[in-house]
């Protein structure tokens, strides 16, 4: 009974975590335009820091030890630094519906990752559902056209593809230590890492705004309390219950909800060509959730019978 509980948690908190992840695709496309990229990207993780220290208290305090230090740090330079940098720009390229097919790949990187860091051996389903993932992806990538809200889609998309890289490596590293430290204390220390970072380019940059309009305030305030805060936390829960390769499969469903507020929210247009390759990475990766083991016993079993 507790397994179960346990499994339907895990379940919910990642499908949260990835309809809070894709709902940002739309914050920040709405945010870029008027606040410049760094300044953006300090003003979220400063939220979200405000956030983690009010709560810190109550939930944050533990003891670090000394051998976790280098992976903490690694795993904040991953994400949010070199994340959020790459997935910034590729949204000043590229359509949010665009980026977060992109996103799809996520899991095929966190498959192999977790291959040969965590020795999770990947599904004969993962695998096949990977390369239709993979090919997806690359037609998404050669077929963009620009735009006014994609001035130069494959730049975009690619730059979107090496965040993916950055954020699966980032979730082989959590897995690892989140079976020492609370998902609260490790989306923390993320979020504090990051502030840290960004700040000397937040400063250096020189066309701050003087002010901003109400949606866009809005839209930056969205992203650094409920999904900085709320959606690496749910993720961070998520992952502790169960593999890194299970986890990561649930990244499929980021497409389909940043295709859905793309077209409610932000009004954008996807050609056929753009549908067909994100029907494509969806088909691909939804087949890597498939549980092969069922299969095998049910052909197992037929077999049995059949021999009887």
């Amino acid at each position: 009974m507790t397994s179960i509980f346990e499994n339907m948690k895990a379940m919910m908190c990642l499908t949260m975590a990835m309809a809070l992840w894709a709902s940002a695709f739309i914050a920040l496309k709405i945010a870029l335009e008027e606040v410049p990229p760094f300044l953006l990207i300090f003003s979220r993780l400063a939220l979200g820091s405000l956030f983690f220290l009010m709560l810190w208290k109550y939930k944050g305090q533990a003891k670090i030890e000394k051998k976790d230090y280098v992976y903490l740090l690694i795993m904040g330079a991953l994400e949010p630094c070199l994340y959020f940098i790459f997935e910034t720009m590729a949204l000043q390229y590229t359509t949010a519906s665009q980026a977060g097919v992109v996103f799809a790949f996520l899991p095929i990187f966190i498959i192999a990752f977790g291959f040969f860091a965590l020795r999770e051996k990947p599904s004969i389903s993962q695998c096949l559902g990977g390369v239709i993932a993979t090919l997806g992806v690359i037609l998404l990538c050669l077929t963009g056209t620009k735009s006014e809200a994609a001035i130069a889609p494959v730049k975009g998309n690619l730059l979107e593809l090496l965040a993916m890289a950055c954020a699966a490596v980032y979730t082989v590293m959590l897995k690892r230590l989140s079976g020492h430290y609370s998902p609260f204390l490790l989306a923390a220390l993320q979020s504090f890492i990051g502030t840290v970072f960004f700040l000397p380019f937040a400063i250096y940059e020189s066309d701050i705004p003087r002010e901003v309009s109400v949606h866009v305030l809005l839209a930056v305030l969205y992203l650094g309390t409920i999904v900085t805060a709320g959606a690496y936390t749910f993720f961070n829960i998520g992952i502790s219950k169960v593999s890194a390769s299970e986890g990561g499969m649930y990244f499929n469903l980021i497409p389909i909800f940043t295709l859905l507020f793309s077209v409610l929210i932000l009004n954008e247009n996807v050609d056929w060509t753009q549908m067909m390759s994100m029907m494509l990475v969806i088909f691909g990766v939804s087949i890597g959730l498939i549980n092969h083991r069922f299969f095998l016993t049910r052909l197992r079993r037929k077999t049995l019978i059949i021999r009887e």
